[in-house]
C-alpha cells in the first residue's frame, strides 16, 4: 500500500516530536489497535464501525464525508 497524496501530490509525514504530531500518531495507533483483534473475532464489523466512529470524533470529520469526496486508489 503506498501513503496517501493528495491532488497536488502532497502528502503528511508526521515523524517529529512536538506535541501535534505524537498526538496525532497516538489517536491513529489507538484507531489500529480497535481494530487489531484476533482472527476467531466474529465483531469485525463492530470494530470497523466503532473505529470509524473513533476517527470521525476524533478529527472532526463529518457525516458528509461520503465515498463522491475519496479519490480512487
Amino acid at each position: 500500500m503506498k501513503k496517501y497524496k493528495d491532488k497536488d501530490g502532497i502528502e503528511l509525514s508526521f515523524t517529529g516530536n512536538d506535541s501535534l504530531q505524537v498526538l496525532v500518531r497516538e489517536v491513529i495507533g489507538e484507531a489500529i489497535s480497535i481494530l487489531d483483534f484476533p482472527p476467531s473475532y466474529n465483531g469485525c464489523e463492530k470494530a470497523m464501525n466503532k473505529c470509524k466512529e473513533f476517527l470521525m470524533i476524533n478529527f472532526n470529520i463529518k457525516e458528509e464525508y461520503n465515498d463522491s469526496t475519496r479519490t480512487n486508489r
